[in-house]
């Protein structure tokens, strides 16, 4: 029995683990007639988004309180500390809030935290595995939620849109917006700031162009300091290792990795898109 565990999403495109630690709630995605279930199996990726290619519809589901409740009880830590994405996006936080105090009065002790990571896509990946390395290296289980937490106002996340279609259909962007955009075949550059609010960080018609301003946006906004870099794409991972390539010309890397983004996020951002997630690595100076 681990003294400590982590629960996250499928979101996370992380495997379940339990003797590692790490639980997973799967993550449920209606595309057309067929559903498809996001456990973190990033292998299952590309298969999603060949069918979003071809017309199918979306729609995403939070996970129920029952099935946040049955992947508590799949661990026996005395700490479990449960991620989720941003509450104004999503009933997630609320929902594992309910399954926590749930598993609590039926075991009659307090096991589960919920931590609003206040970032989403690979922002949240990266949270997810800072979170799983620091289960392994904190001592005191109060010391590991606290460096989260810390994690969570430090994660930056920059990324750029290969059409504003997807996005629309979700409301947070007017579709006559996305017509004109994707008639002037124009790619968003964004970013992703603390507690889910986006912003433009420039316009480019190409994917070189928007690659080219993601590394500009990198230099300007990480500057020297060591960075632990999750480079991320929906279904486009040469776009992303030549992102990945120029990120480490560019930047004092110390860690990258490329993550195909999961289904949950991609079914609102579309095929195409690339960016990155950064934090600071722990203790600002990198291992000898």
């Amino acid at each position: 029995m681990r003294d400590r565990a982590l629960v996250v999403d499928g979101g996370a495109a992380l495997r379940e683990d339990l003797e590692g630690g790490v639980v997973i709630v799967p993550q449920r995605i209606t595309l057309g007639r067929s559903e498809f279930i996001d456990d973190g199996n990033t292998e299952a990726y590309p298969g999603f988004y060949s069918l979003l290619r071809g017309g199918g519809v979306t729609a995403t589901s939070t996970p129920s309180p029952g099935a946040y409740l049955e992947a508590f009880r799949r661990s026996d830590a005395e700490t479990i500390l449960c991620l989720t994405i941003p509450e104004r996006w999503s009933a997630m936080h609320s929902t594992a809030n309910l399954a926590a105090g749930m598993l609590e009065a039926e075991e009659g002790r307090r096991r589960v935290t919920v931590i609003d990571t206040g970032t989403a896509v690979a922002g949240f990946a990266l949270i997810a595995r800072r979170a799983a390395c620091l289960a392994e290296t904190t001592p005191e289980p109060g010391a590991w939620e606290a460096a989260i937490r810390a994690a969570s106002e430090q994660v930056r996340v920059y990324g750029a849109l290969a059409t504003l279609t997807y996005v629309a259909r979700t409301g947070r962007v007017p579709a006559l917006l996305a017509g004109i955009s994707n008639t002037l075949r124009v790619r968003p550059v964004f970013c992703l700031v603390e507690g889910g609010s986006t912003g433009r960080v420039g316009l480019t018609r190409t994917a070189g162009g928007a690659i080219r301003q993601l590394e500009r946006v990198a230099i300007e906004e990480l500057g020297t300091a060591p960075q632990w870099l999750m480079v991320f794409h929906a279904d486009a991972p040469d776009e992303a290792a030549e992102l990945a390539e120029r990120l480490g010309g560019a930047l004092r890397v110390v860690r990258c990795e490329n993550l195909p983004l999961s289904p949950v996020f991609g079914a609102h951002t579309g095929p195409g898109t690339i960016g990155f997630a950064a934090l600071p690595w722990p203790g600002g100076s990198p291992p000898d």
